[in-house]
């Protein structure tokens, strides 16, 4: 049994980036020796085990063949005679395929380490087309990197555009396109990993983005030097997207993520109307939910001004509204309550009419 350290945690330590997760591959070993020795396999049918005391992921080495569509179909080889190099063979670009052996002597079968130096990202091998998750890893990558100024050699891009033509894009498990952008999302420079997907013909996936992505990823450029702003970049590049519902439902946005996006899509329209129909503001405002939470609309608000979509005097005037209406307030004394009702309308009304008479 022989244990190298491999993957991203070699590649962030080259490059100087801190990080947190160690994977590891093991070579002359066997299921039954790793459950022997106290490790925890990860599904009954996948060859990834968790250390008994670290609980890191230790998986043993490997040949993979595709039996299926999409991301999930393949079977695994695990012979005892698997070589390193096998399984460094397998993965997707020449910077994650490096290993470390315990005395830290460096095995790069595929010239990793000089596409380190060069600042390429550049698959391993022909097999990289048989996963068509990794058109999104690869996007995700050079967002990642996006500091260090890597660049997809132009076989690598040509690879990854054919892959985005076939049809077997259609069959990835959308929870791990999910999984993939909110990565993206939480890095800086997140606009290269769709300006990336749109230049390898991806950003299709993504539905109702291709009819708004020009505007849009300006937008989203306005956060470049942010990082773990989830929520506000997934509203920023979805803005007025007519299928963002159909998207969010196939690639299972979580709820939080999707109701910002929302709220900051009606903020949007509500700040950028000419003639404010007090009512129907009103009305808006219920649907989403501002008198429950006011937050998300002053988050939204906050965002809009970040973008320079208001001005910081726009945003204490439309601040100031809203806060207005959520701290008005009716005498309940002695009053039904469709009466508390009228009279909570009422005294809103009025304050957005003052509003708009001063605008």
């Amino acid at each position: 049994m022989k244990v190298f350290l491999v993957g991203g945690a070699i590649r962030d330590s080259l490059l100087g980036i801190p990080h947190n997760e160690n994977d590891w591959v093991v070579i002359n070993s066997s299921h039954e020796e790793m459950i022997d020795k106290g490790f925890k396999q990860v599904g009954k049918n996948f060859p990834v085990y968790l250390h008994p005391k670290t609980k890191e992921e230790y998986a043993l080495a490997r040949k993979e063949k595709k039996i299926g569509k999409g991301h999930g179909d393949f079977t695994f080889d695990v012979n005892f005679k698997i070589s390193l190099d096998e399984d460094l063979q397998r993965r997707d670009i020449t910077i994650n395929a490096i290993a470390k052996d315990e005395h830290g002597n460096l095995y790069d079968p595929f010239h990793g380490v000089k596409d380190l130096k060069e600042r390429k990202i550049r698959v391993v091998s022909k097999a990289f087309a048989e996963d068509p998750l990794r058109l999104f890893r690869v996007a995700r990558f050079k967002t990642k990197l996006a500091e260090f100024k890597f660049s997809i050699t132009k076989d690598t891009l040509k690879m990854l555009t054919k892959m985005s033509l076939d049809n077997e894009i259609n069959f990835l498990s959308g929870e791990r396109i999910w999984e993939e952008t909110q990565k993206a999302l939480r890095y800086r420079n997140s606009s290269i990993y769709f300006s990336t997907l749109k230049k390898i013909k991806a950003i299709k996936y993504f539905e109702g983005l291709d009819e708004c992505y020009s505007k849009n990823l300006k937008l989203l450029k306005c956060l470049d030097s942010e990082k773990d702003m989830v929520s506000e970049k997934w509203a920023l590049i979805n803005l007025m997207s007519k299928k963002i519902e159909i998207l969010e439902k196939k690639i299972r946005v979580p709820k939080k993520i999707s109701n910002f996006r929302f709220t900051f899509e009606e903020t949007y329209k509500m700040v950028n109307q000419k003639k404010i129909n007090e009512r129907k503001f009103l009305d808006k405002l219920v649907s989403i939910k501002f008198f429950r939470n006011d937050l998300g609309v002053i988050n939204a608000l906050k965002l809009l001004k970040k973008i320079n979509v208001i001005s910081g005097k726009d945003f204490k005037k439309w601040r100031s509204l809203f806060v207005k209406l959520k701290s008005v307030k009716v005498n309940l004394e002695k009053m039904k309550p469709k009466e508390i009702k009228e009279k909570l309308i009422t005294k809103r009304l009025k304050i957005i009419m003052d509003f708009k008479d001063d605008t």
